[in-house]
């Protein structure tokens, strides 16, 4: 191989490293927000979920910072699909605001979370 042709490629893969570095990395976006339910639960109780609102096989956790839920009750959570989708069922009341985030499977990189007003 010419000492040209070792040149060009050279400088070629540092050029394509400095692109790949420059280019920035996107933060993991927090999920859709989900659907609401409460039909066939006990009071005090709500059925969330999302088709395809969030990164496949993400870990959703919703956190209800009520202080008239007990500790033990104040998280909860899901796995989402490999589309996305993700149902859980959760401790709230009526004007509860809940705060919802997703993670990825491998817990490296956790969304902003949403808040989700139940009704």
């Amino acid at each position: 191989m010419s000492r040209i042709l070792r040149g060009a490629l050279s400088l070629a893969g540092v050029g394509a490293l400095l692109v790949a570095c420059a280019s920035p990395t996107l933060p993991l976006p927090p999920p859709a927000y989900p659907d609401v339910g409460t039909e066939g639960l006990p009071a005090g109780q709500v059925e969330l979920s999302s088709v395809n609102g969030a990164e496949p096989n993400a870990i959703i956790v919703i956190f209800n910072p009520d202080p008239n839920i007990p500790h033990d009750a104040r998280v909860g959570g899901a796995q989402a699909d490999g589309n996305g989708s993700w149902s859980t069922v959760v401790f709230a009341n009526p004007g509860d605001t809940l705060e919802i985030t997703q993670q990825e499977d491998d817990g490296q990189e956790i969304s902003p979370y949403i808040e989700v007003m139940i009704p």
